[in-house]
């Protein structure tokens, strides 16, 4: 091999496929390989990756092709389980361009461009991150108004006749129709015709935090605040709510104009372009978030 060639390199050890069917595949696209019972292959550079079992050489194996249209170098198929597994662990490697699986996800090697050094950096996926996805902005409360309260699972009889919500009012508004199973939500809190001095707490989850996210300071104030919280959960029904306590009288509206999710398909609002154009896709991604969640996020409902 000259140094001109191009190599495109996979570790024997992270190619493993537990369940093979097939009794050959093209590798390389050169390379007939049948599904093995032998031990483990322990081959030199070059020599086949075998189906069906564990390949623990001690070196490498690389894969060449000269595929005309840009065609893979490797394809991994199954399409009755796992493609491609790669075993995590607590893996190391100076080679730019590596990509390691870890305990938390992925690292990818690279070079700082500015001193050269090697790098690993963690990859951020669905499993310990989440994006945000701006939406429209909606309405999700207005106490002043039937209507604008239609969202309350709480606090419905903690309003005045002049719409607002009385001293010390927990109230819990659903986001039906706007996200499924959402980590997080931004927006903005206003609060109108106040009654005195006070302050309101928008969370999502657990006990009522010791802290405000907007205050005022007189009687018939009009203020507003930007909020980012956790989405909790209420009941199976419904599984994302957001909980506000009122300290003082003083009409409440809350407007979401973004929610922090795992996948796009959790939004419901918004461009159409962020869901998966397949209800079958979308519905399977969605069982997947709710089946990974962690338990912080799916029995800890706000609490007074």
């Amino acid at each position: 091999m000259t140094s001109s060639e191009t190599e495109n390199v996979v570790p024997r050890r992270g190619v493993l496929r537990t369940a093979a069917t097939a009794t050959g595949a093209a590798v390389a696209a050169t390379v007939a390989v049948t599904a093995a019972t032998a031990a483990p292959a322990s081959a030199s550079n070059g020599d086949p990756v075998k189906l069906g079992q564990e390949n623990a050489g001690t070196g490498r194996t690389t894969l060449r092709s000269a595929a005309p249209g840009g065609a893979s170098t490797l394809e991994v198929a199954n399409p009755d389980g796992v493609h491609l597994r790669l075993q995590p662990g607590g893996n190391t490697s100076t080679v730019p361009g590596a990509f390691l699986p870890t305990f938390g996800g992925f690292s990818i090697v690279g070079t700082d461009p500015g001193t050269g050094a090697v790098q690993q950096r963690h990859a951020f996926t669905a499993q310990n991150a989440t994006m945000p996805v701006p939406v429209p902005p909606t309405r999700v409360l207005d106490t002043r108004t039937a209507a604008g309260r239609s969202r309350l699972l709480a606090g419905q009889d903690e309003i005045d006749s002049s719409g607002r919500a009385i001293a010390n009012a927990f109230l819990v508004v659903h986001l039906g129709g706007i996200v499924e199973y959402g980590d997080g939500l931004l927006g903005n809190i206003t609060v109108a015709n106040t009654a005195g001095a006070g302050f309101a707490t928008v969370w999502g989850r657990g006990e009522t935090p010791t802290s405000s996210t907007i205050n005022w300071w007189a009687a018939g104030q009009l203020l507003s605040n930007g909020y980012m919280t956790q989405i909790g959960p209420w009941d199976e029904t419904y599984p994302d709510v957001v909980a506000i306590y009122v300290k003082s009288p003083t009409v409440v509206i809350l407007d979401v104009t973004a929610l922090l999710v795992y996948v796009p398909e959790q939004s419901l609002i918004g461009s159409t372009a962020l869901r998966s154009a397949s209800a079958g896709a979308r519905q399977q991604r969605l069982e997947q978030v709710r089946n990974n969640l962690p338990a912080s996020r799916t029995n800890s409902r706000p609490q007074r």
